[in-house]
């Protein structure tokens, strides 16, 4: 069988980050043994933090790779386990990227998008119901296939991490994830999160390859 094409981006330094976790665990990804293990031919992206690169370089990996998954990722200090995120917006965007501009407002929709992509869990395990700026945040822990916690999220906050979601879900939104990893530490290093990563990937990789 053909290797099917999965691409995982992380992002760049921004802030005051020394370490952008995404990029770790998308840099460290290979080493999993995932291409091996899923028949995969996998490709890992750093982006930077900016909606101009963002704009050029989204569309470009899909049409030069032509993936059946896309994963994007992105760091969160709020997150404390890989975190999955379910919608983005097209519009509301007002932080300032790595070069003091924000995105190009041709490139704003006023719509939202949700991943087509689904994962399993049960209403027992809902773990918090709260409002933000207006918003709704919705998370679920999912324990039906994993030997770990993972979070389902509907909502992001308006930067480049939804804005990246939200350019791939308008490319296909039935082969595109957003995945927020949390900082670095001795708990969530690159490696063990990678190992997780794996086994998001492999239970997509069901979904997109039926």
């Amino acid at each position: 069988m053909t290797p099917k094409t999965v691409v995982v981006t992380g992002f760049g330094l921004f802030r005051d980050y020394k370490v952008n976790a995404s990029w770790e665990v998308a840099r460290v990804l290979p080493e999993t043994g995932i291409a091996e293990e899923l028949n995969i031919n996998l490709v890992t992206i750093n982006i930077p933090v900016s909606y101009k690169d963002v704009d050029q370089i989204v569309p470009t990996l899909w049409v030069q790779h032509e993936p059946a998954l896309m994963v994007h990722l992105g760091v969160s200090h709020l997150a404390k386990t890989l975190t999955v995120e379910l919608v983005a917006n097209g519009h509301g965007y007002c932080g300032i990227d790595i070069h003091g501009n924000g995105p190009d407002d041709k490139c704003l929709i006023n719509n939202e998008l949700e991943t087509g992509l689904k994962m399993e869990c049960t209403d027992e395990l809902d773990i918090c119901t709260s409002r933000d700026a207006g918003r709704y945040l919705w998370a679920k822990s999912i324990y039906s296939f994993l030997d770990f916690h993972l979070y389902l999220l509907y909502v992001l906050y308006r930067y480049l991490c939804e804005y990246i979601y939200f350019k791939s879900l308008s490319i296909n939104k039935n082969q595109t994830i957003f995945i927020h990893v949390p900082q670095l530490d001795q708990d969530n290093t690159a490696q063990k999160l990678a190992e997780k990563l794996k086994c998001v990937i492999r239970k997509l990789l069901e979904q997109v390859t039926k």
